[in-house]
């Protein structure tokens, strides 16, 4: 063999070598990314399951208070529905007490604002996971906003009505009349579909957890 050919060959078997170092090399790197943005996507999803099953506790006791909240306000309109009767003090004491305890649903959503600040939603490989994920946290938004109507009509109705016509540290209303005028009537019924709006939110965003908390599970192999 001539001493050109010799070094053609081994021009080429050099070439060669360096190809399949840099591919090599590149297929290690890409190996290596793909490990890490797989332990990063497991590290979210358990937090996320951890966060699902803290917010699992918390909409189903409020939901549970919520619903006996809007019972016993229903209740005591019943009571003086049936009979045809005004409202007593005694009752519209207990509407005022039960009206006073506000209680708002306190979501966990430290690893959803993470994973959206850092922009690494789309880790998540799963797409129809990061569904869920996005409408469950969507949808705790809405369960805020509707917590919130409720809040602005004690702010700029119910409190109102209540200060003037009731001492909230003794629960003595001001007269017979403060409590069975139609501005204490229309407060109180207003408070009622209010909290039956909370009711039917917090009963939803408890089905959506639920199906998350499986679909986390899944994915976890749990």
């Amino acid at each position: 063999m001539s001493k050109s050919k010799t070094n053609g060959w081994h021009y080429t078997l050099e070439i060669l070598v360096v190809f399949i170092g840099i591919t090599a090399g590149f297929i290690l790197n890409n190996w290596r990314e793909d490990a890490v943005e797989k332990k990063l996507e497991n590290k979210y999803l358990s937090s996320f399951y951890r966060d699902v099953q803290n917010d699992d506790l918390k909409l189903d006791s409020i939901a549970s208070s919520s619903q006996l909240k809007a019972d016993k306000l229903i209740s005591i309109l019943k009571e003086t529905e049936v009979v045809n009767k005004p409202l007593s003090e005694d009752l519209a004491r207990e509407i005022v007490t039960e009206m006073m305890y506000i209680e708002w649903l306190s979501a966990t959503n430290d690893t959803y604002e993470d994973i959206i600040n850092s922009g690494n939603l789309n880790l998540i490989s799963d797409y129809q996971l990061k569904e869920k994920i996005s409408s469950y946290y969507t949808f705790l938004n809405e369960v805020k906003n509707v917590e919130q109507y409720y809040q602005k009509h004690m702010d700029n109705y119910g409190f109102p009505v209540l200060y003037k016509t009731v001492n909230l540290l003794t629960l003595k209303f001001v007269n017979e009349e403060s409590y069975q005028n139609l501005e204490f009537t229309n407060m109180y019924l207003g408070v009622i579909s209010l909290i039956q709006q909370n009711n039917i939110h917090y009963r939803k965003a408890l089905e959506k957890n639920k199906e998350l908390q499986e679909a986390l599970r899944n994915s976890l192999k749990l």
